[in-house]
């Protein structure tokens, strides 16, 4: 597991031991009222980028405030 802090968001990116991104996951720690689209996208797009997870497709779970 990765956390990455990427303000105002938290995410942790879970990754399967059997090495296809279909079973990966990133949960988003939202503090914000509303994350839009475009902005999951953005943060999606970074984890891609930087390697924290291969595939844009991900699934993703946004989650409420302070949740852990």
């Amino acid at each position: 597991m990765y956390e990455v802090a990427l303000p105002p968001y938290r995410l942790k990116v879970f990754l399967c031991d059997d090495g296809n991104w279909r079973h990966d996951s990133v949960f988003i720690y939202n503090n914000e009222k509303i994350i839009n689209e475009k902005e999951i996208d953005s943060l999606m797009q970074y984890l891609f980028d930087e390697g924290f997870i291969k595939d844009r497709r991900t699934i993703y779970y946004v989650a409420e405030r302070d949740s852990d």
